[in-house]
């Protein structure tokens, strides 16, 4: 009757705990479980830590019927999933004891969030960017392959990465002027460009990085020629990957298909018209912004394995409690 859904992420973990006749019940964040930027011990030990705290927090007894839906980052591949499992079997005191256990990568809950269990592609852009299509049995994907393979097109690293390029070309006199120099300046408390190089290569992080890619819209908004065009760029690359996988998954489909464009890239409305825009000439794929948190999509895994329809899980979500943010 319980099912404990959780979004685990390479920056925090996210969970919800939710009874198929009482709603949502109790919510909470905790660490990063990403296996591969973690380790598998850590990233079992965070979620089991989190069941621990689920029953406390709840009273829920021993042999309380709670079933475990986890969408974890990097854990795209079966056998990353069946050592996933193991692990948490092998380290936890509930590797056993939950009524089930259902496993799949970040990018399904956050398609499964908007649909509620049916098939469709969704392009996750936030740090790091991965587009992925689910259809009946087959699951494809494409990019995410980090920021070293490519730069991950349509990221916040990718984004930010193309502000720099064109503020020292500025600099170097081998681009035009932009807007994106005076905001990175005011908005880094710098009196010259020069002084990003100590910023940027000390401690480098990729997410520190993708945070200059803030500076790309904000200078959008001032209508500034070469954001405009690293967007309308970025857009490109993001809708391209969403036709691959249609082309792959659904030309036989004879209905629209859900393309979910999810992250925090997708909060400013600018990229998101530029990849309506870029997909006017595939019109089978019907573009929606993501509106839930992914945790929701970790609950409909479990739902769905149950045998549930998406519109009976929709129902259910929707009707007991809340529809989460």
């Amino acid at each position: 009757m319980y099912i404990l859904g959780v979004d685990g992420g390479g920056t925090k973990t996210k969970a919800f705990l939710f009874h198929k006749t009482k709603g949502f019940l109790w919510e909470t964040e905790a660490e990063a479980s990403n296996p591969h930027s973690t380790s598998y011990t850590h990233s079992t030990k965070v979620v089991s830590q989190i069941i621990d705290k689920a029953y406390a927090s709840n009273h829920l007894s021993e042999n309380a019927d709670l079933s475990l839906g986890l969408g974890i980052a990097g854990l795209g591949r079966k056998e990353d999933q069946r050592k996933w499992l193991e692990c948490f079997q092998e380290t936890s005191s509930y590797g056993h004891s939950l009524n089930e256990i259902v496993i799949e990568n970040d990018g399904a809950i956050a398609l499964y969030s908007e649909t509620y269990g049916e098939d469709g592609i969704v392009s996750i852009c936030g740090t790091g960017a991965v587009t992925l299509g689910i259809h009946q049995t087959k699951t494809d994907r494409v990019g995410g392959w980090g920021h070293v393979i490519g730069g991950d097109p349509g990221s916040g690293y990718d984004l930010g990465s193309q502000a720099l390029i064109a503020v020292f070309n500025q600099l170097d006199g081998l681009g035009p002027k932009t807007a994106l120099t005076n905001l990175i300046l005011n908005g880094e408390g710098l009196h010259q460009i020069e002084e990003l190089i100590p910023i940027i290569y000390q401690h480098f992080e990729k997410q520190r990085v993708a945070a200059f890619a803030k500076y790309v819209f904000q200078a959008v908004d001032l209508e500034d020629d070469i954001a405009i065009k690293i967007t309308q760029k970025a857009a490109k690359q993001i809708a391209n990957r969403g036709k691959i996988l249609f082309e792959r998954l659904f030309q036989t489909m004879e209905r629209d298909v859900p393309f979910i464009l999810a992250g925090g890239i997708f909060q400013n409305d600018f990229i998101v018209k530029k990849v309506k825009d870029e997909l006017t000439l595939t019109p089978s794929l019907k573009v929606l912004k993501s509106q839930n948190s992914p945790v929701i999509g970790s609950i409909v895994l479990v739902l769905k394995q149950q045998g549930y329809s998406p519109e009976e899980i929709k129902k259910m979500l929707i009707n007991r409690g809340k529809e989460v943010q």
